[in-house]
């Protein structure tokens, strides 16, 4: 009886811990959840967990720190090694769900979603004992102001605009992944301000706090997107102001993912208090 007792225990904490995949998709990552992050794995059995897991284990020291430069410690990659070590559940939910197996493949082959909730208190302890602190004052929400100068068209992008809805798509992945509270302005403010894809950056950079406060937010992060066939990629600038500064920041020969990756992080920094964004430049 001890031994099956045992066993249907063992059973019971597996299955939950391991949480077969979700008939829904999972619901946007809270922002003020810090202690949770998100990967995409090939498949949801033991081959490409462990990589799912080193994934959103650094994701989430990001999240909860601000700082992406706590990757840089020469202690991440062991402790990376070990993330399973300080995760409370994890589950997955197939990107493909409601789309039929096709010819070899199996549930091994589809891309899922792989969502992990780490432990508070563990990650508190990892940040500690790499010398950081946990970034817990309450985050404000950033109105992105973003003009676009492509391949082949020009724009800036709104919440409810035409222009570029891969990029939102993008920007709203970079998001999830960092934890931050962004929106976009409408296209009417942006139009009725003059901020078109040709506007002059001093007008843009004026009209910014307003269009903030528009769009209920607490500050403007501004970006300038401009493609380069000489940098074989997207040229990125990023301009924010906090605690009595100015920070710029830039990258270039990137695409348009990495450019919105490069614009949270910077942000993060520069508001946790971390100091000034990688790649910066005063202006």
């Amino acid at each position: 009886m001890l031994r099956f007792v045992l066993r249907a225990w063992v059973l019971f904490v597996a299955g939950n811990l391991a949480n077969a995949a979700e008939t829904k998709p999972p619901p946007p990552l809270d922002p003020a959840d810090i202690y949770v992050a998100q990967a995409v794995v090939t498949g949801r059995d033991e081959r490409n967990r462990p990589l799912g897991f080193r994934l959103c284990f650094e994701d989430v020291l990001v999240r909860a720190s601000g700082d992406v430069t706590i990757l840089d410690s020469q202690r991440v990659p062991a402790l990376a090694a070990r993330a399973a070590d300080y995760i409370d559940s994890f589950s997955y939910f197939d990107r493909l769900s409601g789309r039929p197996i096709h010819d070899e493949q199996g549930t091994y082959d589809r891309p899922h979603f792989l969502t992990c909730h780490f432990n508070p208190a563990k990650i508190d302890n990892v940040l500690a004992s790499l010398g950081r602190k946990v970034w817990k004052a309450k985050r404000p929400t950033l109105a992105m102001i973003v003009t676009v100068r492509g391949r082949t068209r020009d724009g800036v992008l709104a919440k409810d605009g035409e222009f570029d809805p891969d990029m939102r798509e993008s920007l709203g992945n970079a998001v999830q992944r960092y934890g931050l509270n962004v929106v976009l302005p409408a296209a009417e403010p942006l139009r009725a301000n003059g901020i078109t894809a040709t506007a002059k950056p001093k007008l843009v950079r004026e009209k910014a706090e307003a269009l903030a406060k528009v769009a209920g937010a607490d500050r403007p992060l501004v970006g300038d997107l401009t493609w380069s066939d000489k940098a074989h990629g997207w040229i990125a600038t990023w301009r924010i102001s906090a605690r009595g500064r100015r920070y710029v920041w830039s990258a270039s020969g990137i695409n348009y993912d990495e450019a919105f990756r490069v614009a949270l992080r910077g942000a993060m920094r520069v508001l946790s208090g971390n100091g000034a964004p990688i790649s910066r430049r005063t202006d």
